[in-house]
């Protein structure tokens, strides 16, 4: 049986660092793969720090998030405090660094699917602490102001441009690229500053996938077709995605 993405060619743009579990699986699928970062992730002192007070939940916006944020809190022995993830793979970054995970989607991810979660019940006059990154929606934050919590943010990292230019190596640019794969905004909106005009009708070739509809949405009015949303954000769910994508395309 054939590789189902053998002969395919797949750009991938996540941050340096952070694509390699996705390149293995998309090359044991037999895909050919160009890694171009178009985020890159750098550390920042938060503004606000907690005190000594342990608070009531800690809520983690991503795996950076976790990564970033771990050394501006309190230690592991704040053990009243709940830890809520807001995908699957923010709950393995904090399970992998030794955190009991209170809650978190099994599947999917965001704002929304956190605040669909029962056991995610931050109640009047509790401390919540998100940590995240600069910028994004702020969802999750309306929605728990909502709630009368003492809502606090931290701010660990922010998303900068990696680099000017794309640079697609011309043998990449003189064949064609079968799918793109995208998965933040702001990696989206790099990506478009980043490639020459030639680059980007070479990138719009293809299928883009994604892993979320605001994401979606924003491909669709830069002039992607058709642009498919993983059903989630991990490696497997992306790889799957691409190939479900590229098998609709033969048919």
């Amino acid at each position: 049986m054939s590789a189902p993405l053998g002969g395919r060619r797949v750009l991938v743009t996540r941050p340096a660092g952070q694509a390699d579990g996705l390149i293995r699986r998309l090359e044991a699928a037999g895909a050919t793969v160009l890694h171009r970062p178009t985020l890159a992730i750098a550390p920042c002192d938060p503004e606000s720090m907690i005190d000594g007070q342990c608070p009531d939940w800690l809520v983690f916006t991503s795996p950076n998030a976790v990564h970033h944020g771990l050394v501006h809190l309190p230690p592991a022995h704040c053990r009243s405090t709940s830890l809520a993830a807001v995908g699957p793979g923010t709950a393995a970054s904090l399970r992998d660094a030794g955190r009991p995970v209170t809650v978190a989607p099994v599947a999917g991810g965001g704002a929304d699917a956190l605040l669909a979660e029962p056991a995610f019940d931050p109640g009047p006059g509790e401390t919540v602490v998100i940590v995240r990154g600069r910028g994004g929606r702020r969802r999750l934050q309306s929605a728990l102001l909502m709630q009368d919590v003492d809502l606090r943010e931290m701010v660990v990292y922010e998303r900068i441009k990696p680099a000017d230019t794309l640079a697609v190596p011309r043998e990449w640019q003189a064949r064609r690229l079968d799918c793109t794969i995208v998965t933040s905004r702001t990696g989206l909106e790099h990506l478009l500053g980043m490639a020459e005009p030639g680059a980007i009708e070479w990138v719009r070739q293809g299928r883009l996938v994604t892993v979320s509809d605001r994401i979606a949405q924003a491909a669709t009015a830069a002039g992607f077709d058709r642009p498919l949303v993983a059903d989630g954000a991990d490696d497997e769910a992306i790889t799957r995605a691409v190939c479900a994508a590229l098998q609709r395309e033969n048919q």
